[in-house]
């Protein structure tokens, strides 16, 4: 399907990420196959309940799909974050439900599994794939390692599950937060790899891996700071030693987010001003004061400070960083915190695939 000078992003699904997609140019969106996980429903923090039925939740979801990632063009779902004894109004799984409605757009969508899906997913997947024939995507962890002493076993059972082989299977090896205590180095990384069974034959192999925070509440405000792009480091030296591994995987990260998809009380936790943005072995993070107490106008601020510094890469760079140029200058902004999300991650990812496309003796 790609091979290693392909990016797999995994993003959450919500408006800041989808419209950092559909702001990519085409050379950038060739360049990438995103994997997109459906976010959990959100909490009504007040009532204390959901705040949507699991159908509003998903109503949308196919034509922002369709917006964001564009028709002719494959891409990964997960539901990973929804409880498999939901169900629509209807009686489907929300699986099953997602997958007719991205039918009806006309999208290329793959689904994704891991090694713990229930009977009911499974067999839904199964019915997913011998429609569409598209295979699917195999989502394993660390834990995976130890979970299941015969991971062969249990890989090749799931896919007899879903009626499919490895041939037809991209494989992801999500290494998850790999900040402390979750640290791994690569000599770990390549012991795992080559344990992994049939490496050659799976139709892609992606590592994924992200060192960004969970939050950004121990950085000091008014102020910028810098933190390492771990995963992207790790990557590198795997490419300096693929010689050690038996197959060279595709490089994924979570753009500007932490694999977690924890929601906070804004009742109770007031975000800051923020910009977070991506460097060639880190990134930038300027953050201001609570936007509560000071507003989103402190952006504009934010923005002059940006284009100021050496790591901004230019108006010209991407939509994400035309958008700074104008805040800067007063001509746009201050946005929200979904802009600024999709501010951050349209940066991202085109810096990414631009990494991977200048990577040198590859």
């Amino acid at each position: 399907m790609f091979d290693h000078k392909h990016y797999v992003p995994i993003l959450k699904g919500r408006q800041g990420e989808y419209g950092a997609l559909e702001s990519l140019n085409r050379t950038v969106k060739s360049g990438l196959t995103p994997l997109i996980e459906i976010p959990p429903i959100q909490w009504n923090f007040v009532q204390r309940v959901p705040a949507k039925t699991i159908d509003g939740h998903l109503a949308k979801v196919a034509t922002t799909m369709r917006k964001s990632v564009g028709l002719g063009r494959s891409f990964f779902i997960d539901l990973l974050w929804i409880p498999e004894n939901e169900r629509m109004e209807d009686g489907t799984l929300p699986i099953e439900w997602i997958f007719r409605a991205a039918r009806e757009q006309d999208l290329l969508p793959i689904p994704v599994i891991n090694l713990v899906r229930g009977n009911e997913v499974l067999n839904a997947t199964r019915d997913i794939v011998q429609q569409d024939e598209r295979g699917i995507c195999l989502r394993i962890q660390r834990e995976d390692f130890t979970e299941f002493p015969n991971l062969e076993e249990q890989m090749l059972t799931t896919l007899e599950q879903v009626s499919t082989s490895v041939a037809k299977t991209d494989l992801i090896f999500d290494l998850r937060s790999i900040i402390a205590p979750r640290q791994i180095d690569v000599d770990s990384v390549i012991q795992f790899v080559e344990s992994i069974p049939r490496l050659r034959q799976w139709r892609s192999f992606t590592i994924t891996a992200t060192s960004f925070p969970e939050n950004l509440i121990g950085l000091p405000p008014s102020d910028s700071s810098i933190l390492d792009r771990t995963e992207w480091g790790l990557w590198l030296e795997l490419v300096r030693r693929r010689r050690e591994l038996s197959r060279w995987p595709t490089y994924g990260d979570y753009a500007i987010s932490h694999p977690e998809s924890a929601e906070v009380d804004p009742r109770i936790m007031s975000a800051s001003a923020s910009i977070r943005y991506t460097a060639d072995q880190s990134w930038l993070v300027l953050k201001g004061k609570s936007l509560r107490k000071s507003g989103f106008e402190q952006f504009f601020g934010v923005c002059q400070d940006l284009v100021g510094r050496p790591e901004y890469s230019g108006p010209n760079f991407s939509w994400g960083d035309k958008y700074i140029c104008d805040c800067a200058d007063g001509m746009d902004g201050p946005g929200n915190l979904t802009t600024w999300r999709k501010v951050g991650t349209s940066h991202h990812l085109a810096f990414a695939v631009r990494q991977l496309a200048n990577l040198s003796g590859s």
